[in-house]
C-alpha cells in the first residue's frame, strides 16, 4: 500500500468509521456511501492531513481511493492530474 493510500484509509477508517475490510485500491467514495457532508469533511481533512488544496468540488463520490491517492502522490491538483475536467 502507497504511503498515500495509508493515509486515505486511515483518515476513512479512524474519521468516518468506515471499515477497513472494505478500503481496497479500487473502491470509490460511492461505494462507501459517504453522504455530502461526509465527502466535505473528508475533503477538509485530507487538505490538512497532506498540505494540498483539495476543494469540495474536486472530491467526487466516483473517484476511486487509488486515484485519490495518485493525486495526493502527485501533488498536482485533481484537475492537473487527469482525475477530473
Amino acid at each position: 500500500m502507497s504511503d498515500a493510500l495509508g493515509v486515505i484509509t486511515e483518515i476513512l477508517a479512524e474519521q468516518f468509521e468506515v471499515d477497513q475490510a472494505v478500503l481496497r485500491p479500487e473502491t470509490t467514495l460511492e461505494e462507501l456511501e459517504l453522504d455530502s457532508l461526509a465527502l466535505l469533511e473528508f475533503s477538509l481533512v485530507l487538505a490538512e492531513r497532506t498540505g494540498l488544496r483539495v476543494s469540495d468540488e474536486d472530491v467526487t463520490r466516483d473517484l476511486t481511493l487509488r486515484q485519490i491517492a495518485e493525486w495526493i502522490e502527485t501533488g498536482r491538483d485533481l484537475a492537473e492530474a487527469g482525475l477530473r475536467t
